[in-house]
């Protein structure tokens, strides 16, 4: 956290500050919602089934069901456990329906109509609520309730075969960007439809379909020359899916340099050749070099290649030319930069002891993100959340 957010802090709010999200979600796309709702200042509820989200047993834990996935993606909520098959249960869960300016949910639609949360029946109980769903599939299409996990939408919209068409072979990003992009895609389509009911004061519902957004995602830049009728040429990004496009070893570790326009560029070159001029410069255009990567990318790893990373950086900054050292995933939580604003941090938790903790670390002027509480155990704020409900519908 920031020091001047440090100084507000208890006196100005994040900047949804006032606003209850009902996550009805599970694994990460849903809860990672959540989490940036959390973050930015509303009051988020997390209901988990019995059986407790499958993320809290995804990993290694001090205590039961507080894997480090579900400290992160549990932070700054609080969580209730829900049976829909109980009559009580299900009452609870209107309540919250009730009290509720946005769900978040990655059920089915089997799902959420089986149990109470469809559209139909969140907007008959509180017609100003937004309800914001995602899936795989669009829930008005024919598939609707095929379930679909990151990989499966990875294949589904083209991301393997980017990896196909730059390594060879088609594969999986070793990470789950669906499911992260999916859910930054619920974050704004559901602020854009509060934005909506400040004009119309009624509330609606957002579906987020995964295979439409990711396919989106990747056809941006990836369709490419491909994009015309007739086609100018392949689909693909060609400097993205060069397998020349890497990082390069120094001679103490590994740097990425991107003398990505032509100043840039022709600067780079003038480094170890003081002399070089405009017409002396080889692929002079951002379309040379795009066409040439393999040759100018030899070039930049020839230059890293004799010099160590604290030198091709120092270098580079002192021709504005973009270079960065290669953190590994451990060195980020000890990052001077990051550690300095309090994008990561050591924190206490009250049952699992001391932990890292990141927060996205947006910036607002008027209304500087908070600290939020740590993850709660599953059912952990059940009281709370009853008092929340009471105080929520005297209102």
């Amino acid at each position: 956290m920031n020091q001047n957010a440090k100084e507000l802090y208890g006196q100005v709010k994040g900047p949804l500050d006032g606003m209850v999200v009902v996550e009805i979600a599970t694994v990460i796309m849903g809860p990672l919602a959540g989490r940036l709702f959390a973050k930015l200042g509303a009051e988020v509820i997390h209901v988990e089934a019995p059986s407790g989200d499958v993320i809290r047993r995804s990993g290694q834990s001090r205590n039961p069901g507080m894997s480090g996935a579900a400290l992160s993606l549990g932070d700054g909520k609080k969580n209730i456990t829900l049976d829909f098959a109980d009559e009580t249960d299900q009452h609870t869960l209107t309540e919250l329906i009730r009290i509720a300016d946005l769900i978040v949910t990655n059920y089915l639609p089997r799902q959420r109509q089986k149990f109470g949360f469809d559209w139909d029946s969140v907007s008959e109980i509180n017609p100003k609520c937004v309800l914001v769903t995602a899936q795989g599939f669009s829930s008005n299409s024919q598939y609707a309730d095929r379930p679909a996990y990151d990989d499966i939408i990875q294949a589904a919209s083209g991301l393997t075969d980017v990896y196909q068409k730059s390594q060879g072979r088609p594969q999986y990003a070793p990470y789950v960007v669906a499911d992260k992009v999916c859910a930054l895609s619920m974050v704004y389509s559901g602020l854009a439809a509060i934005h909506r009911r400040h004009v119309t004061g009624r509330g609606q519902w957002v579906d987020v379909p995964m295979f439409d957004v990711m396919s989106d995602f990747n056809l941006v830049e990836q369709l490419n020359d491909y994009s015309f009728s007739p086609p100018l040429g392949e689909a693909g990004w060609h400097r993205t899916i060069n397998p020349a496009r890497r990082p390069h070893p120094t001679t103490d570790g590994w740097v990425c340099v991107l003398p990505y326009n032509d100043r840039q560029w022709r600067d780079f070159l003038s480094i170890d050749n003081p002399s070089i001029s405009g017409g002396d410069v080889p692929y002079p255009t951002n379309r040379d070099r795009n066409a040439h990567v393999e040759d100018t990318q030899a070039l930049i790893a020839e230059f890293a290649a004799r010099r160590s990373t604290a030198e091709v950086i120092d270098l580079c900054h002192e021709y504005d030319i973009p270079a960065q050292a290669v953190n590994t995933i451990e060195d980020l939580v000890n990052d001077a930069y990051l550690t300095e604003r309090g994008s990561v941090e050591m924190i206490d938790h009250p049952s699992e002891g001391r932990y890292w903790r990141s927060t996205p670390n947006f910036g607002f002027s008027e209304s500087p993100l908070q600290p939020v509480a740590p993850a709660s155990q599953a059912n952990g704020d059940r009281d709370l959340i009853m008092d929340l409900i009471e105080q929520r519908r005297n209102k």
